[in-house]
């Protein structure tokens, strides 16, 4: 579990950005060729989820966007569990209504859908009805 993913446990915005975004730029600072994919993909989320704590949709949103660029092979349970956080929290009465978040919704259940990781164990957990 990542600190960032600690903070988000504890609800607290602030302490899951920060660390979320101290794991980007120490992932980012590696050379090309030895960033780990899933470990970014997976800082990304946890940003996106600390943006969406403090109701920034336009800010997770951003932290999404290299996400949905991970290819399907790369698409592990670390990724999936913590983009269904993301659904989960997009679900919330804060953002009801708002095309922003229906559009992320979409955007992420079509990205599990497409997930090997999914493919292989024949569940997804994501479909929610309104």
């Amino acid at each position: 579990m990542s600190n960032a993913t600690t903070y988000l446990l504890l609800r607290d915005p602030d302490g899951a950005h920060e660390a979320a975004s101290s794991a980007l730029r120490l992932l980012n600072a590696a050379p090309e060729g030895d960033r780990e994919v899933a470990v970014s993909a997976q800082a990304s989320v946890d940003l996106a989820r600390a943006r969406l704590l403090r109701r920034d949709l336009d800010g997770a949103q951003e932290a999404l966007e290299p996400v949905f660029q991970v290819p399907a092979g790369w698409r592990g349970a670390g990724i999936l569990e913590r983009i269904s956080g993301v659904r989960s929290e997009l679900c919330r009465p804060d953002f009801h209504g708002a095309h922003i978040a229906e559009n992320l919704g979409e955007r992420i259940e079509d990205f599990a859908a497409a997930s090997t990781a999914r493919l292989t164990n024949g569940t997804s957990g994501f479909a929610i009805e309104a």
